[in-house]
């Protein structure tokens, strides 16, 4: 996602649904100045028009301008009017009508100017403000929050309602985010959702094409934090905002998921597909120290169909999991990196098997492949920093510097083979216009590989001479370990640039 589109879904959240907590004594004018604040704080330029009328502030004619990242792109929003009402017990709802209309105009240079057009629909909505003026929990719930798009105008030419359709809907939705002020501006919020589903339509106005894709959620929770700070810094400096004390930390999860996808090209069926999962998590946090995502999905299933694929795919998976960490900013330290990922006891169906083994030579067992990489690094240039694009897409300039790399697992299971290892290389960086001198190790298994090469070559999808080469690179590189079918190899890069294969130098 790029910075402007993480900026618009905090702007738009903030705005539509938690409406703000207060900085100072609670009023409807203090929930309100609160608002813009954050707004303002992360880079949108902000004007409304205001009416008090007493114990009621009423804010018309919303309008937010995303801040320029440099690029010539831009973004407004427009809102309907909310309402701020003060109460006897000294905490404050925020009210607003069960239809609010807002619109999005968008401009890429190079590409095209969109107008879009939508509604926010609720029922049953309760926002409500209280605590200390340095202490503020706004708490909220919506029997349903639905956005719809209403309109869509492209370069000038507005797209029907026929050709173009999306709908967001969270059903038994409610949460509360506190606001805390200090040295900073620490923001922690906790949110849930019975269900949530969207769906998306696109029709060829000049054809007989269609795009529709739907999805549902089940059991949607997040939990996160951001802290700001209280200084004034360049909004759109994502790299000074970290050095300034800015954090964000969030874990999304849910407990089971499904979607559904079709494709139609002149009038025929030519893609569908369909996925469902039991549950899952996605975890970000960023901070000066560096960016990290993670995740993981359960019992993911997946149906694919379409005119170029010779018969239906089935695929089954028990767990797929991915992480990745790195630094972010330019620092003379050695920082943490990580890289990873795991698609664990993978499956396909029978008839998809048959396609390449009828006589079933190859085993059927699920297969499992996993990477689990970390080691030490530094960034040479500010990635999130405006001109850091241009850095690292420079041939001529060095982005970063590696220390280590450490390979804490490899693991390849398939059709009754597995090669498994481990390994560590440091890297030497003292030559300025060579490439990092790497030392280290690797070992490695590999369990029924004669066995599978075997297989490849009864159900002719490796030739004999191939299968041959194959068998005299294994013998080259490996030796025979204590089972029967079982290769194992130390392969060495040594301080002389040379690399040996169980202490034999091959390069």
């Amino acid at each position: 996602m790029t910075f402007l589109g993480i900026r618009t879904v905090s702007g738009m959240t903030t705005a539509l649904l938690l409406a703000g907590a207060a900085q100072a004594d609670i009023t409807a004018q203090d929930v309100w100045a609160d608002w813009t604040t954050y707004m303002t704080a992360v880079g949108y330029d902000m004007t409304a028009d205001e009416e008090r009328s007493g114990n009621t502030l009423t804010v018309n004619n919303i309008e937010m301008t995303a801040p320029d990242l440099g690029d010539g792109s831009s973004m407004v929003m427009r809102l309907g009017a909310l309402t701020f009402r003060e109460n006897d017990d000294g905490t404050v709802n925020v009210i607003y009508p069960d239809v609010i209309p807002l619109q999005v105009k968008l401009k890429d240079p190079e590409a095209s100017e969109v107008d879009i057009g939508m509604e926010l629909r609720s029922a049953a909505t309760d926002i409500l403000v209280t605590g200390v003026p340095t202490d503020m929990t706004t708490t909220y719930s919506a029997d349903r929050m639905e956005m719809v798009l209403t309109a869509l105008t492209v370069d000038g030419e507005e797209i029907s309602a026929e050709d173009a359709a999306g709908r967001l809907l969270l059903s038994g939705f409610s949460g509360t985010t506190q606001s805390t002020v200090a040295g900073k501006r620490v923001y922690d919020q906790r949110m849930q959702a019975d269900t949530a589903s969207y769906e998306v339509r696109f029709n060829d106005p000049e054809g007989t094409g269609t795009f529709d894709f739907e999805s549902t959620i089940g059991g949607l929770n997040f939990a996160g934090s951001s802290a700001l700070p209280l200084a004034v810094v360049q909004a759109t400096d994502m790299s000074s905002l970290l050095s300034a004390g800015m954090t964000a930390d969030g874990t999304f999860g849910f407990a089971n998921g499904s979607s559904n996808m079709s494709v139609v090209e002149d009038g025929a069926q030519t893609f569908t597909a369909q996925t469902s999962s039991e549950g899952g998590t996605l975890t970000v946090a960023m901070g000066a120290d560096g960016l990290e995502y993670s995740g993981d999905q359960n019992a993911l299933k997946m149906a694919i169909a379409g005119s170029q694929l010779p018969l239906p795919l089935d695929l089954d998976m028990e767990t797929a999991r991915f992480n990745l960490a790195m630094p972010v900013q330019k620092t003379d330290e050695m920082q943490d990196f990580a890289l990873g990922f795991a698609f664990n006891e993978f499956s396909m169906s029978e008839a998809l098997w048959a396609l390449f083994d009828p006589g079933q030579q190859l085993p059927r067992d699920p297969a499992t492949v996993v990477l689990d990489l970390a080691g030490k690094a530094r960034l040479l240039f500010d990635f999130l920093n405006p001109s850091g694009a241009a850095v690292s897409g420079d041939p001529n300039i060095t982005p970063a510097e590696i220390e280590s790399l450490d390979i804490n697992r490899l693991q390849i299971s398939l059709a009754g083979a597995e090669l498994t290892g481990d390994g560590a290389f440091s890297f030497d960086n003292s030559d300025p216009a060579g490439p990092p001198k790497p030392t280290g190790g690797a070992d490695l298994m590999l369990v029924g590989g004669n066995a599978l090469i075997d297989s490849l070559v009864k159900i002719g999808v490796l030739p004999e001479d191939q299968a041959m080469g194959a068998r005299m690179m294994m013998g080259l590189l490996a030796v025979p370990g204590d089972a029967p079918d079982t290769l194992t190899s130390r392969i060495e890069i040594n301080d002389q640039g040379h690399v040996l294969a169980n202490g034999q130098r091959i390069q």
